[in-house]
Order: structure tokens, then C-alpha cells, then sequence
């Protein structure tokens, strides 16, 4: 891996995928900034990066930051609940047609690997321990909510039949639940760190008892990158999260007032489909590139909690 395109390079996880790639290769990255977590890295020690703003919808633009290109991470996509319910139809179209451009121009401009982010949405509202051959769920097709899950379903198929088509190696990565500092979209611990770092109270959705295991950014980093690179990650799907960082929505509320010193939690009505449960097995990740995370859930809070207090005007809701 020595000349790298990452789309989606301005956000959350583009930016920390930037910041680890960027010593050691040669990187570039196209990002319409929707969401920008580029403008927090001012300052920072510069980085050899090219930086392009492209949409992924944009196939001529797309094709042309290709060129002499050996790895695809495919990052960007219209993702947060909100959205999904906001923009279902644009959802649907930079998910599946901006995913189905990327691989075409990869294809076209034969890169050696594409690496896609998926979801952990596929897995539907119960996943308990769920592997990559557990079978893909959603809900009411008449609910915003699960358009974001379906087009991630039919992207990883668009990059597996496609790639497989023309002799190009492929990585899918299904994430559980990211977070940490630099989060500029929408997210529990995110919303909750934001709120705690302004003084403002933390707002739990519903009865507080959905559960999720949250993985920190350089645990999920470190795993991309490692999965992206090896031998056994070609044409192999991987889910990666922690799956020892488990807790409800309202114990995380109550976990961040405690590493904040402080804070009220107020309660507000679910007014769209919940997921009750996110929980991954990560056994294929370990057993292949020995991935093991490594930040527990109350040292990660207290990281971003930071980050948020001396960015007042980051990301959360």
C-alpha cells in the first residue's frame, strides 16, 4: 500500500485514517465537507496530503483522483439517524450510486484493493454477537430508518461482484459503534460529551435501555489498517468493535456526568425505530490479523470528553 485515495477524508474517520496512513504512504482525499473534521487539525504537525473536494455522485472528478492509485478506503456516505429520515432518497443515492462510481473508477484505473465501510445497521434492530455469515436483517421498508441499512447491504454486494469481476481484491469492514475525539456527526457519546463539555444536560432517548459496545477510533483504526493490508483480508468481510465496552444508553449518560464531574440526563420520546442491540463477535478479526482492542470504555470517554471541552464548537447533535 503506497499511494492511498480516501473518500470521505474529511470526517470522523477519514481524518484519523489520514493522520495514520499520511507518514507512510502517499494519500489523498476527496470529501465534499458536509461534515468537516479537517478544521480541527490546524495547527497539527503538517501532513503530505492532497486534498480534493469531489463528490462521490461526481464520476468524471472521481475517475480523475484515481489515477495512479493502489488502495480505495471508501469511506464517504450519508450516514446518522436524522439523515436517514431527513434525506432517504439521497441517502440511497450516495450510498449505493456513489459506491457503485468509486468501484467503477477503481476498477477502471486498476487499483490493486478496495476497502469499503459498511454498517453494523445490516444486522437489524437484535444483534447479539453477531459474525459476518450471521444473516442480514431490517426492518419495515415503509421506515426511514432501515434505507441507510439497504444501501449498505446492496453497496457490499455492488463491491464484492464487481471487484470480483475484474480481478480486484476487496475488504469490507462492518463497524460497531466509533467514537472518540473528532466526531463530527451525529453519535451517543459524541452527543453526550458535547452536551457535558457546554454545561447543557444530556438527553437519553426512550426508556435508556438499548445497549451498544463502543470501539475507540484508534482500536477501529488500527484493525482498518490492519485488515487492509494483510494477505487474508482480501475478498473477506470483517466486523470491528469492542465487544467488552458494553453498556445501555443511560448508563453511558451516567457514565459521562461521573468522568465529568457532574451533569443532568433528561429523557425525550423515541420518535423513530430503535436498535435494541448492537453486540459483535470479532473472532475472524482476531483469528486473521490478531486484532484485540485495547481502550476500555471509561478511558475513551474521558479522551473524548477532553477533546470536546477544548473544542467547544466540535461535533454531537
Amino acid at each position: 500500500m503506497n499511494t492511498v485515495l480516501i473518500t470521505g477524508g474529511a470526517g470522523f474517520i477519514g481524518t484519523h485514517l489520514m493522520v495514520r496512513l499520511a507518514p507512510s504512504c502517499r494519500v489523498s482525499i476527496i470529501d465534499n465537507f458536509h461534515r468537516d473534521a479537517l478544521r480541527f487539525l490546524e495547527g497539527a504537525k503538517p501532513l503530505s496530503v492532497t486534498v480534493n473536494e469531489c463528490d462521490v455522485l461526481d464520476s468524471s472528478r472521481l475517475s480523475a483522483a484515481m489515477e495512479g492509485v493502489d488502495t480505495v478506503f471508501h469511506l464517504a456516505a450519508i450516514a446518522g439517524v436524522s439523515s436517514y429520515y431527513a434525506q432517504p432518497a439521497r441517502t440511497l443515492e450516495v450510498n449505493l450510486l456513489g459506491t457503485l462510481n468509486v468501484v467503477k473508477a477503481a476498477v477502471a484505473a486498476g487499483v490493486s484493493r478496495v476497502v469499503y465501510l459498511s454498517s453494523s445497521e445490516v444486522y437489524g434492530s437484535r444483534a447479539v454477537r453477531v459474525t459476518e455469515n450471521t444473516p442480514a436483517s431490517v426492518g419495515p421498508v415503509s421506515d426511514p430508518r432501515w434505507v441507510y441499512a439497504i444501501s449498505k447491504l446492496a453497496a457490499e454486494q455492488s463491491v464484492m461482484h464487481l471487484c470480483q469481476a475484474a480481478g480486484v481484491a476487496y475488504t469490507i469492514v462492518r463497524p460497531f459503534n466509533i467514537y472518540g475525539p473528532g466526531q463530527v456527526g451525529e453519535g451517543a457519546i459524541s452527543n453526550f460529551c458535547a452536551a457535558a463539555a457546554a454545561g447543557k444536560p444530556l438527553v437519553v432517548y426512550g426508556d435508556g435501555t438499548a445497549v451498544r459496545a463502543w470501539c475507540y477510533i484508534s482500536d477501529f483504526i488500527d484493525a482498518l489498517v490492519a485488515v487492509a493490508t494483510a494477505e487474508s483480508g482480501r475478498h473477506r468481510m470483517f466486523n470491528i468493535g469492542n465487544p467488552r465496552s458494553v453498556e445501555t444508553s443511560v448508563g453511558l449518560a451516567q457514565r459521562v456526568c461521573r468522568i465529568a464531574g457532574g451533569g443532568q440526563i433528561t429523557w425525550k420520546d423515541v420518535q423513530r425505530a430503535e436498535i435494541d442491540v448492537r453486540l459483535p463477535c470479532i473472532d475472524e478479526a482476531r483469528s486473521l490479523v490478531g486484532y484485540e482492542p485495547r481502550v476500555e470504555l471509561d478511558e475513551g470517554i474521558g479522551k473524548t470528553l477532553e477533546w470536546f471541552r477544548t473544542n467547544s464548537n466540535g461535533g454531537g447533535q
